[in-house]
């Protein structure tokens, strides 16, 4: 089944926090309001990876629930925060969330912090953003296989009684703390004064490996 995982998150709800940010903290920057929503998502990620863990404490069953059932959940809920995440970044930099072409680049920024491969066939912004739907679709599935893949490499981990629910509550932690400073530097580099309408201009992905 193909979807994009940024049509889950309610665009609205992100506005409504990013604009409450700002109000409570008026004299901090763009970058600065970044970081606290990148520090919430680290908490919320953390927070997922430790209670999808959790069944790993309980001897066969439970084991076999945390690896493959707990894995699949926290696929999801780490992908729906880094959604949020990025639409939210995308929010402070003024970036229409209402237009497809918001949706589009974020997906392109997604791609790129998690290392999809995007770079390496020279899809860009502006490529991404004249792809077919059925094309776009297909991107967004290669954007959650590659975090799904990353997901399954860490099983054995969260297998691990007590400890494992530690590890994969650490390990979301920095994933999301990788992926939202690259995201965080994206949009500082590509800001705009004025509302953005949704145009794209072409630019190369820098893709992260993992270390």
């Amino acid at each position: 089944m193909l979807f994009n995982p940024f049509d889950h998150v309610n665009k609205e709800d992100v506005k409504k926090r990013v604009a409450r940010l700002k109000k409570k903290n008026p004299q901090l920057g763009r970058e600065e309001i970044c970081l606290l929503i990148l520090r919430s998502k680290c908490r919320w990620c953390a927070a997922a990876g430790a209670v999808t863990a959790l069944p790993g404490v309980v001897p066969v069953l439970g084991t076999l629930v945390a690896a493959v059932g707990g894995t699949a959940l926290d696929m999801v809920a780490v992908g729906f925060f880094l959604s949020e995440m990025i639409l939210e970044m995308a929010a402070v930099y003024n970036r229409n969330l209402d237009i497809p072409g918001t949706s589009r680049e974020a997906v392109w920024v997604l791609a790129s912090s998690v290392g999809a491969g995007i770079a390496g066939r020279g899809l860009t912004r502006a490529a991404v953003s004249q792809l077919s739907g059925h094309a776009f679709m297909r991107l967004c599935q290669q954007v959650l296989l590659s975090l799904g893949i990353r997901a399954a490499q860490r099983t054995i981990l969260r297998i691990i009684p007590v400890l494992g629910t530690f590890i994969a509550a650490a390990v979301n932690y920095y994933t999301c703390k990788k992926v939202g400073e690259f995201v965080k530097n994206y949009y500082a580099r590509n800001a705009y004064d004025d509302l953005w309408d949704g145009k794209t201009i072409d630019a190369s992905a820098e893709v992260m490996e993992d270390e």
